[in-house]
């Protein structure tokens, strides 16, 4: 019996030696082979009707190739079938065997990017090998197949898009470099390992958002390629948890990144808590976002801690919570928003600092560069507004939010879609005040001000300037001016 669905004559491929060719049943062999789930009909018709797309699923090995030419009323090398986006590849593989006569439980089936389907309880839609525009095409796959085509065709995954920075190519001496690397090395052999689970698969969905949503702040800041390849590879998913209903929308999500500074041998934390359930009379609802800031990567060890909770928070503060609360229990609820945002203008400096460098620094470097090379400055510091830095903490745990506007993506983030506007504000007053406190020290933010909205958030909690609780570290030396 198959594991996935329950069917007795689907389970997974199994080990037979004979070619396709000698497992194809009669006419005869095959009517009472089907006689035994007469009752499952639902794959034929689930894509029964006249526009229903076709997909092609050809052979790999000569024999599957005879075979198929044996079933095509045009001896052509593949079978067609149709199908939809609403399928699972139970009901797609059914529909090929109807048409080669030779039991499901003795192949597989592989898209034309690698992923092989070793059951066949996925549903169709999740897969992005049947979201391209042009005929899907798969590869039918016997046993000993397997090898052979994992060998030069199997689907994998790399996350960096650079080489590893070395001690020569960072940008400002520092004794702690060395610290640095290796545990930045840590950290992405972390993540490879990772991505190795889903060889021959694709990756789950949330790696996709905060790819693009990484992508999408890095244009906005105008970096050249390389420049924006180095900023990218500085975001480390460390941990990722994320359950979704199947249909595209997070039911809950425990994400740990790390940005790496490209600049300084520092880092920050972001982890994102998140968590929704439509119950009968009533929604679950919270996505908190906390940020830690290491100002000096001290140690080699990868320390993936999260938070756990108001009395063991590990370092981290809060830049967001929203949430909806649990009153009055019952028939009687009501969606009433609970809504903190809680990072101040002095840490979204200091985190800008420590990721980025100062701005006065890159200007004076960039004018030396500009007299011996009249290219435009692409240093991240000067490009990557505060703004955009704090889209980026969003982004490492797969938000993507600008302005007022969130982004979906496969996945959707239900809940924060009606406190776009308050997040808008917040980070606008927050950034303008960040600015401000820029200006002050000697930081020149005419280019940040133009994308700030004139109006303050009125409801925004004032910032104590005597407050400097926002800096948890005190392990390492620091440079940061806002002290």
């Amino acid at each position: 019996m198959c594991p996935f669905c329950g069917s007795a004559h689907h389970a997974l491929s199994t080990s037979d030696p004979r070619p396709m060719s000698e497992l194809r049943l009669t006419e005869a062999e095959y009517k009472e082979y089907k006689g035994h789930n007469a009752s499952d009909t639902m794959y034929s018709r689930m894509a029964d009707g006249k526009d229903a797309p076709v997909l092609r699923v050809v052979g790999f090995n000569d024999d599957t190739k005879a075979v198929f030419r044996a079933c095509n009323p045009d001896g052509h090398e593949y079978v067609e079938v149709p199908w939809s986006r609403m399928d699972s590849m139970k009901w797609i593989a059914q529909r090929v065997e109807d048409k080669i006569q030779v039991a499901l439980h003795h192949w597989y089936l592989a898209t034309a990017d690698g992923v092989i389907f070793r059951t066949f309880g996925e549903l169709v839609m999740s897969y992005d090998a049947f979201r391209v525009k042009e005929q899907v095409v798969l590869t039918l796959l016997m046993p000993s197949d397997l090898e052979e085509f994992s060998g030069s065709h199997l689907k994998k995954h790399a996350w960096k898009r650079t080489e590893a920075p070395t001690p020569g190519s960072l940008t400002e001496p520092n004794s702690t470099w060395e610290t640095y690397l290796e545990q930045r090395k840590g950290a992405d052999t972390h993540l490879e390992e990772a991505l190795e689970i889903y060889e021959g698969d694709d990756l789950p969905p949330i790696y996709d958002m905060i790819e693009a949503a990484v992508d999408s702040v890095l244009e906005r800041s105008d970096l050249e390629d390389e420049a924006a390849d180095v900023v990218y590879d500085c975001v480390v998913p460390l941990s990722v948890e994320v359950e979704d209903s199947g249909w595209g929308n997070v039911q809950s999500a425990s994400i740990l990144t790390r940005i790496y500074s490209p600049t300084r041998p520092a880092a920050v934390d972001v982890y994102l808590d998140y968590h929704h359930r439509t119950r009968y009379s009533s929604v679950e609802f919270f996505c908190n976002v906390y940020y830690r800031i290491q100002r000096t990567v001290s140690t080699t060890k990868l320390d993936a801690r999260e938070p756990r909770g108001p009395r063991k928070m590990n370092g981290f503060r809060m830049l967001f919570e929203l949430g909806l609360a649990d009153l009055p229990p019952g028939n009687s609820w009501k969606a009433v928003d609970e809504r903190e945002f809680g990072i101040k203008e002095r840490d979204v400096c200091v985190i800008h600092e420590l990721l980025f460098g100062l701005q006065e620094e890159a200007e004076t470097k960039s004018e030396a560069e500009e007299d011996e090379d009249d290219e435009a400055d692409t240093t991240p510091a000067t490009k990557i507004t505060m703004r955009n830095t704090l889209s980026l903490l969003l982004a490492s745990v797969g938000i993507s939010f600008y302005g007022e506007d969130l982004e979906s993506g496969e996945l959707c983030w239900e809940g924060i879609e009606g406190s776009e506007r308050w997040l808008g504000k917040n980070i606008r007053r927050v950034v303008k005040a960040a600015a401000a406190l820029g200006a002050s020290a000697g930081e020149d933010s005419e280019d940040e001000d133009e994308e700030l909205d004139e109006d303050e958030d009125e409801d925004g909690d004032d910032w104590d300037d005597d407050d400097n609780d926002g800096f948890p570290y005190e392990d390492g030396p620091s440079n940061c001016r806002y002290q």
